[in-house]
């Protein structure tokens, strides 16, 4: 038990046990933004997927934990941008989850929290 313990601090690596997470498959920057307003829930979907083809990164947003957690693998969740996904993650950083895999996914169609134009 001991070197399996050494061994651990040695390399860095951690056993967090995986947990299941809920969220909203988004690109960082309008999560953030959003977030930042004290708003935790979907972004709109076709504009999520448009960031994250532009470059932005994706990012899990939890309306139960109030966070925006970056993704350590983020190619698992490329084709569930947009929609509200079930996962089993463990932590890889803090604010930063690695996935184990996809539990459920659904498709989500928010609209867009964009004030109107004024004419």
């Amino acid at each position: 038990m001991k070197s399996l313990l050494l061994l651990a601090l040695l390399t860095g690596t951690s056993f967090a046990a995986d947990q299941t997470s809920v969220g909203w498959v988004s690109d960082s920057g309008c999560a953030h933004a959003r977030a930042s307003g004290g708003k935790f829930t979907a972004t709109n979907p076709d504009c999520a997927r448009e960031c994250v083809k532009q470059g932005k990164s994706i990012v899990l947003i939890s309306q139960e934990r109030k966070t925006v957690f970056a993704i350590d693998n983020p190619e698992i969740l490329k084709a569930h941008v947009g929609n509200k996904v079930s996962v089993s993650a463990s932590p890889a950083r803090q604010h930063s989850l690695h996935i184990r895999k996809v539990i459920s996914s659904e498709v989500s169609n928010p609209e867009c929290e964009r004030p109107k134009m004024k004419n």
